[in-house]
């Protein structure tokens, strides 16, 4: 079922796009961290897979675990606010992305195709450093996803260093 959902949060005039090089990264075998409140502040943390960057780099979809019922779900569709942090298992590099859920559906064939993708992405990605194939695949959850589309109000490095929290 698709469930359009009222945008929350602070107005912003111009909305960041992401540059090329960051949707790549995005786009590469990152870990995808999902992070969602409810309206008491208390945080909700989930896996994400197969993100992908709206061509004009100012939207995100991607499938979250998130099944009826569950305090991700309800977060999602209550207040929409999220952020998503994306980091390789192969380097100190994140980045970090904050928007306001418009989206929560169930996932098209389109998005499991993107699930399976950035699954294999990620799992040859840790494998790079020594973890087995069999180990990382046990992260890929595959039941209970939602496909989520979320804007891209806010966009961050959050590599550890000195730059860590400065506005992309």
């Amino acid at each position: 079922m698709t469930r359009s959902l009222a945008v929350y949060g602070p107005l912003v005039e111009q909305p960041p796009v992401l540059d090329p090089a960051v949707v790549e990264f995005i786009h590469g075998g990152v870990a995808v961290g999902v992070a969602t409140r409810d309206d008491q502040l208390r945080p909700e943390f989930a896996r994400g897979w197969g993100p992908e960057v709206s061509a004009d780099g100012r939207s995100l979809r991607l499938c979250v675990t998130a099944p009826e019922g569950s305090r991700m779900r309800a977060n999602l569709e209550q207040n929409g606010a999220v952020a998503v942090g994306f980091s390789p298992p192969t380097i100190a590099r994140a980045v970090q992305v904050k928007g306001v859920t418009t989206v929560v559906d169930e996932p098209e064939a389109a998005d499991l195709e993107r699930v399976e993708r950035h699954a294999r992405s990620f799992v040859a990605e840790a494998e790079r450093v020594g973890a087995p194939a069999e180990l990382s695949e046990r992260l890929v959850v595959r039941e209970g996803l939602v496909a989520v589309s979320f804007s891209i109000d806010e966009v961050f490095d959050q590599t550890p260093g000195p730059t860590a929290g400065r506005r992309l």
